[in-house]
């Protein structure tokens, strides 16, 4: 299921040598544009690293968008930048996100975008950032996450698809404030039941899958969820209609269809998505 942590393509020098090689330099005329906007734009520039020069700007850099160029590792400097709220990094070549200990001096970090990289696993204290309210690294080679997301108390939007985890840590139930959790395409076979503590969670999506079962306790628990999605799993709708809470859920998700239609808006041929495929192969014994 999922990636199962294949090299991602459409990186570095597939580009067709179309890079402008930027390297560690940057012009005082940038300088002072991100000096006064605090927003630092680098995407597809080609660049190996984030300018040095960040690090005498530091208390002005609010944004940095270094999406879809070559970068390979974080500067030391990167947590002097107190100040930084948002953090875009898709479509590198990350390995490694920062050293032990750095994350704590990204103090004002509300959103981080690493998706498609090569991560194969997050800093023990990504908990440090207690502000991050969207973290998203789809597409990267994790294969666990650590305990320590659990600390995330500002967390709404938590994005792991396109990865090669078996198991979602029973710490995530302390993210009090998630909202949505898209952990599509990994090797999960089990759902914790912990994540019945996410009581303002209203998106779940699990498509392909190795899940055969939800807890009750999940159903029960999470009573602003709307949207529970296991398409491409094993699990059968039958076995899902009798877990015990699937009832209120699925009041839930139908006054949700209810309001969207009231809204005008348009659903699509599927209408009102069951969440589940009819036709399920029995799951293969491993």
């Amino acid at each position: 299921m999922g990636n199962c942590c294949a090299p991602s393509a459409g990186r570095g020098d597939g580009r067709g040598g179309a890079y402008v090689q930027m390297g560690n330099k940057a012009s005082a005329q940038q300088q002072n544009t991100w000096s006064k906007t605090g927003i630092v734009g680098l995407r597809d520039q080609g660049i190996k690293e984030l300018p040095a020069v960040l690090s005498e700007i530091a208390d002005t850099v609010k944004v940095i968008d270094a999406s879809n160029n070559r970068i390979t590792a974080l500067p030391a400097f990167l947590p002097t930048l107190a100040n930084l709220q948002r953090l875009t990094l898709s479509g590198n070549l990350l390995t490694v996100l920062l050293p032990p200990g750095a994350c704590a001096g990204l103090t004002s970090l509300k959103l981080l975008v690493l998706d498609d990289n090569q991560l194969g696993d997050l800093p023990e204290d990504i908990g440090s950032l207690r502000r991050l309210e969207r973290l998203s690294v789809s597409g990267n080679r994790l294969r666990t996450l650590p305990d320590s997301i659990g600390q995330l108390e500002a967390l709404q939007s938590l994005v792991v698809s396109r990865n090669c985890l078996e198991q979602l840590p029973d710490s995530l139930a302390g993210c009090g404030m998630l909202e949505e959790l898209d952990a599509q395409s990994n090797d999960l076979a089990v759902v914790p039941a912990a994540l019945g503590g996410l009581k303002r969670l209203k998106a779940l999506q699990l498509d392909n899958n190795r899940v055969f079962a939800i807890p009750s306790d999940l159903l029960f628990g999470c009573g602003a969820l709307q949207t529970l999605s296991l398409h491409g799993c094993p699990i059968r709708p039958d076995e899902l209609q009798e877990t015990p809470g699937f009832k209120e859920f699925d009041e839930r998700r139908k006054q949700k269809y209810d309001k969207v239609l009231a809204g005008g808006a348009l659903l699509g041929a599927r209408g009102l998505d069951e969440g589940v495929d009819r036709d399920v192969s029995p799951p293969q014994q491993r």
